[in-house]
């Protein structure tokens, strides 16, 4: 019975990431490329438009989830070395907007060399973003994801804080139109296109 429901939510998670997956025209400056995007909303009672309880925990095996099934749809191996890295900073970044927020919206992009995730929620960081990353758990969580990104950036509050290479801080700038909750951008580039399709 239980192998049956959880075949059944399966089912729903793809119908729900089948809906919510978008393919964007090839613009002129981009031409014979194709970029692909997929996105999902959360928070404490909803993972896309199934109504659950979400703590920590079903969101890690949610996002675990739906990003397999990105891969798959894709046509790519979740289990290659380089995309699970990506699963997991997606994992990170949802569980960051859970945690902090109680919810969010994550969009994935695919593009010919590149994957974009970006994490967008209602609430401002509290204080400065560094604090967190620097002393907040090192080696974990937001650290972890900065420190695999090519690039990694937080706007919140009117500010946005971007990974500058060899730079422990993020450098901070005001050119950003988030005046209010925050929207984090990580970047993976992919040299190999092997892992893209």
């Amino acid at each position: 019975l239980q192998a049956k429901n959880l075949t059944e939510q399966g089912e729903i998670l793809f119908k729900i990431f089948m809906k919510n997956e978008r393919h964007p025209q090839s613009g002129p400056e981009n031409e014979g490329s194709r970029s692909q995007s997929f996105e999902i909303h959360f928070d404490g009672e909803h993972f896309g438009d199934i109504k659950r309880a979400v703590g920590t925990l079903e969101l890690v095996a949610e996002l675990n989830e739906w990003w397999d099934n990105i891969c798959t749809t894709k046509k790519l191996n979740p289990k290659d070395k380089e995309l699970e890295a990506v699963g997991y900073c997606i994992i990170e970044l949802g569980k960051n907007s859970l945690e902090n927020t109680e919810g969010g919206q994550i969009q994935v992009i695919f593009e010919s060399n590149q994957i974009t995730v970006v994490v967008s929620d209602g609430k401002g960081w509290d204080g400065d973003p560094n604090d967190d990353l620097l002393y907040g758990s090192p080696g974990h969580g937001l650290s972890e994801v900065k420190s695999y990104a090519d690039g990694f950036m937080i706007e919140t509050n009117g500010a946005k804080y971007t990974k500058v290479p060899g730079e422990e801080n993020l450098a901070k700038t005001e050119d950003t139109e988030v005046k209010q909750g925050t929207k984090i951008t990580f970047i993976k580039n992919f040299n190999n296109t092997s892992h893209l399709g």
